[in-house]
């Protein structure tokens, strides 16, 4: 058996004389999204990574342009390992990476457009072809697509579920099979558009993850936040809003009544915590703007409950909100308007996770951010505006992981994360078994991992899940055909474990890998 073993001990000693050293948003590598004429759009809408798709063993990236262009970028080298062609997805949620929908063994996307087309597609991650496509034009002029999301699997066939959001004649909240396109629900609120749309798990009772949308339009009866059953789409509970509600997340569970809460971002500038049970208001936070994207940072504070990220227009500062109470923890003044702000995997060496966003439109800046305080680690300026931001593995080699950038101008970005490796760190890889990064993650509900054995392997494969303090959580043995595995959050004994970060193993004969994952209730 051949094993490679890096100790970033010695990487450590090589940095001084020049290897691989880079400071915080060096440019790893670059590709421009170009135009046919100058005058035409190239925004980078979004970004996103993937897992491996090319079979080089490093994750991969995804970026949409306003040049009607889906990218599939290598992640080691930027080069383009595919592209697909289509009107782009209006802000970053209209692209995700999901598990395998066709069965390839390989991670798939899918992809919300806008302006023509204004359809729902599913694409293979291994070649960027059509695996299934849904066209809103089967109401009226159909409607642009603003949000599609991951659903854990709701029609019993083993593979992730489709959730998308529409505005236009189509306006309606859809989840769809994932292996198909074929519709399981769909729910029309009234003539409004769905802007948001989520998992946010089991809101009833009945064991199944439920969904919460929010909506808008020109008319205040538009301004809602509203909860549907999972299983068919019914509604739950609806509650109403002071203006257009543009996204909303799970938080877990904060009035402690065992079901799962969400928040809620506004155009007028709120960020609005909701019971799950009933819709009933928590807190409120009234931030300015417009808050057009929310995202969780794992918790920083202890109080078991992720903090919030709100970005989006007319916002002059990064915040992080409370997840549990609505307080600003930390806030940091901005160049500009802060158009995107997410969490990264810990690039401080603190073992928390950081935040990382740009600016625009006249100061275009990019922030590395200290999740715990807000401290500006490092900023960059940029060319353009900064649209889309996100994170990626380790892939220049320090042990931590990397940054993607898109720009207003076309131009993608990887850069270096400017963590300096640390001493006590050991990463130890095995020839021939690639263990994936868990996805959704964070995840509140279900969570799916991938792997592939060594050529020729067919050994007995556990999966073992860990706590961090080492005690055994999970255990599961996998079928030797299995190449991965869901797990929902439970113990051996079926009891739901707590909010965390945990560890995942694969044991397969005498190989084995490991990695993290966070779950919050």
């Amino acid at each position: 058996m051949k094993r490679v073993i890096l100790i970033i001990t010695l990487l450590s000693m090589l940095l001084p004389m020049g290897l691989n050293a880079r400071n915080g948003g060096d440019v790893i590598w670059s590709y421009f999204a170009d135009v046919e004429n100058p005058w035409d759009w190239h925004h980078v809408r979004s970004i996103k990574n993937i897992a491996d798709v090319n079979g080089d063993g490093h994750e991969d990236a995804l970026a949409v342009s306003e040049n009607d262009t889906l990218y599939c970028l290598s992640g080691e080298t930027g080069d383009v390992i595919w592209t697909f062609t289509a009107d782009p997805c209006f802000i970053t949620r209209g692209l995700t990476s999901v598990p395998d929908l066709d069965n390839d063994g390989i991670s798939d996307i899918v992809l919300g457009t806008i302006w023509g087309t204004r359809k729902v597609f599913a694409i293979s991650g291994a070649t960027g072809g059509i695996i299934w496509q849904y066209d809103t034009h089967e109401y009226g002029t159909g409607g642009w697509i603003y949000e599609v999301a991951p659903m854990s699997d709701m029609d019993g066939d083993g593979i992730t579920d489709i959730l998308a959001g529409a505005g236009g004649d189509a306006h309606r909240a859809y989840l769809f099979s994932g292996a198909t396109g074929t519709k399981i629900w769909e729910y029309s609120p009234g003539p409004y558009a769905v802007f948001g749309i989520r998992e946010v798990g089991d809101l009833n009772g009945d064991s199944n993850p439920d969904v919460v949308i929010t909506t808008g339009n020109y008319v205040a009866s538009a301004f809602r936040t509203i909860a549907l059953n999972g299983s068919d789409g019914s509604e739950l509970w609806n509650v109403v809003l002071t203006s257009t509600g543009w996204t909303v997340t799970p938080i877990g569970d904060i009035d402690s009544d065992d079901v799962n809460d969400v928040a809620v971002g506004t155009m007028d500038g709120k960020v609005i915590a909701f019971s799950g049970v009933d819709g009933t208001v928590i807190w409120i936070k009234n931030i300015g703007g417009t808050v057009v994207d929310l995202y969780p940072l794992p918790d920083i504070n202890e109080d078991g409950i992720p903090e919030l990220l709100p970005s989006g227009t007319g916002m002059s500062s990064f915040y992080c909100i409370d997840g549990l109470t609505g307080d600003v923890i930390w806030s940091t003044s901005a160049a500009d308007q802060v158009f995107t702000s997410v969490a990264i995997p810990d690039i401080s060496g603190d073992g928390i996770w950081d935040v990382v966003g740009g600016t625009g439109f006249s100061s275009c800046l990019f922030y590395a951010m200290n999740g715990l305080s807000g401290e500006n680690l490092w900023t960059k300026n940029m060319s353009s505006s900064v649209e889309s931001a996100w994170w990626i593995e380790d892939i220049d080699n320090n042990g931590s992981s990397d940054i993607l950038a898109g720009l207003r101008d076309g131009w993608i970005y990887a850069l270096s994360d400017g963590n300096p490796v640390g001493v006590d760190d050991t990463i130890e890889t095995q020839e021939g078994l690639r263990l994936y990064q868990n996805f959704p993650n964070p995840f509140s509900q279900n969570t799916t991992i991938q792997f592939s054995r060594p050529a020729g392997c067919a050994a007995h494969t556990t999966i073992k899940v860990y706590n961090v303090i080492g005690q055994l959580v999970n255990e599961t043995e996998l079928d030797p055909m299995q190449s991965s595995f869901t797990w929902d959050g439970t113990d051996l004994y079926g009891i739901t474990v707590s909010s965390g970060v945990y560890l995942y193993k694969i044991i397969s004969g005498t190989y084995s890998a490991t990695s993290k994952m966070i779950y919050m209730k």
